[in-house]
């Protein structure tokens, strides 16, 4: 077979290396007419060649690569427009100094010929020599050629201000996206706990942020857009949140003159066949008398059943009977133990595992009784059974809180009454 003929004879050419070629000889040509001289220096050379490489994600060693090249050549070598930068240190020479093997010091130099940042000035038999005059002028030289650096220098300087210039802004977003997503959980995070557990409205705000936190955004220009997704969320959000306080806010304050707005008069003796009810009335009177509607006259007679405008609510809606403060004052036992639970009504609300385990009541149990008095009056009866339990006067406190279950499907629990009858007795103690 020919010579001409075998690969191993002839250097490997790509489309990167033909135009990297055709640019050298354009900027030759354009030297050896004079019609542009002006060339970088060294410095300037090296320097927008490591950037380039940065900015197009060439790795270490091909930087490092370029710092060794530049290494062997000298500044008059760029100072003269009919000089060409030619390097020519063997591969044992560069190999050593880089402490890598000369088959990866091949594929590194082969990395740069496609970035276009050198190409090859080879001898005949490819060999790499070079000489200099006494002046250090390159009068003869083969090897690797730096060229291109100076030919695309215009070009490689805009190119890596572009490439830091979206670097800095992919940074800056992708920081903005950070803050936006933690923003949002936070928000998310806080209507968990105010609401117990999140209602659809919120699950959909939640899905939507799990979308955009799996979204894997390219470039600057994505980023963008998703954060914009991402405000949209945050204002949606936040637009939620304020809502959900005020809401809280306005219940709160219901909640604490709920005990002041049940003004029901004080019964005769007929009425107090049983001694907790007596008590129970006597808690009304005296809270009702603190009221705003202390200063409206009463009847003076109330013995007609039907004259009692101002009774305690159907059982229905018996929870409008109940706020946080008279729970304190009702569950001296429980306040006592997790204080914690009565802070808000959000938290009292999904404290039904906790009380579950202090009292030893079957979850399922108290799920049941979710299903057939509502949320609100379920955790008001588990507190109740956990109160109870834990001053004695309970002993089964799954059987009591069952119990309490029936009487409601019968129509005769009265949760209220005993809250009342209980702080009453807790405020005689004291």
């Amino acid at each position: 077979m020919p010579n001409s003929h075998r690969a191993y004879a002839n250097r490997r050419v790509t489309a990167a290396s033909l135009d990297t070629d055709r640019t050298i000889a354009s900027y030759h040509a354009d030297h050896r007419t004079r019609s542009s001289i002006n060339r970088p220096s060294r410095t300037q050379a090296l320097q927008v060649a490591k950037r380039y490489a940065s900015a197009i994600g060439l790795k270490a060693a091909k930087i490092a690569l370029i710092d060794q090249l530049f290494a062997f050549s000298m500044a008059i070598d760029w100072s003269d427009a009919q000089t060409i930068p030619v390097v020519w240190p063997s591969n044992e020479l560069l190999a050593r100094r880089l402490g890598i093997k000369i088959s990866t010091l091949k594929y590194h130099l082969a990395g740069l010929v496609e970035a276009g940042l050198i190409c090859y000035s080879d001898h005949p038999t490819y060999q790499r020599r070079g000489r200099r005059s006494e002046d250090g002028r390159i009068v003869e030289a083969y090897g690797i050629n730096l060229s291109p650096v100076a030919a695309r220098y215009c070009e490689l300087l805009k190119l890596s201000d572009a490439a830091e210039f979206e670097a800095r802004s992919c940074k800056d977003l992708s920081n903005r996206r950070t803050v936006l997503r933690r923003g949002i959980a936070a928000i998310i995070e806080a209507a968990r706990q105010e609401l117990g557990s999140l209602d659809e409205e919120w699950n959909l705000l939640l899905a939507r942020l799990d979308r955009l936190r799996e979204r894997r955004a390219q470039g600057s220009v994505e980023l963008a857009e998703v954060i914009d997704m991402l405000e949209v969320v945050h204002t949606e959000a936040a637009e939620l949140i304020e809502t959900l306080y005020d809401s809280r806010d306005s219940n709160t304050a219901v909640a604490k003159i709920r005990p002041l707005q049940t003004t029901a008069e004080t019964p005769n003796s007929e009425s107090c066949n049983v001694e907790r009810n007596c008590a129970d009335a006597k808690y009304i009177h005296e809270s009702g008398a603190r009221g705003a509607m202390a200063s409206e006259d009463r009847p003076a007679e109330t013995s007609a059943p039907s004259k009692r405008k101002t009774q305690l609510a159907e059982p229905e809606d018996d929870i409008v009977n109940v706020s946080l403060p008279l729970l304190r004052s009702a569950f001296v036992h429980l306040f006592e133990m997790v204080p914690e639970v009565f802070d808000h009504w959000a938290v009292f609300r999904s404290s039904g595992g906790l009380l579950c385990r202090l009292c030893y009541v079957n979850p399922q149990v108290y799920q049941e009784a979710v299903e057939v008095l509502g949320q609100d009056l379920a955790i008001v009866a588990l507190a109740l059974t956990a109160e109870r339990n834990a001053n004695g006067t309970v002993s089964n406190p799954g059987g009591y809180l069952r119990e309490l279950v029936n009487r409601r499907r019968q129509g005769t629990l009265r949760l209220s009454r005993s809250l009342f009858g209980m702080a009453a007795s807790t405020r005689e103690v004291h």
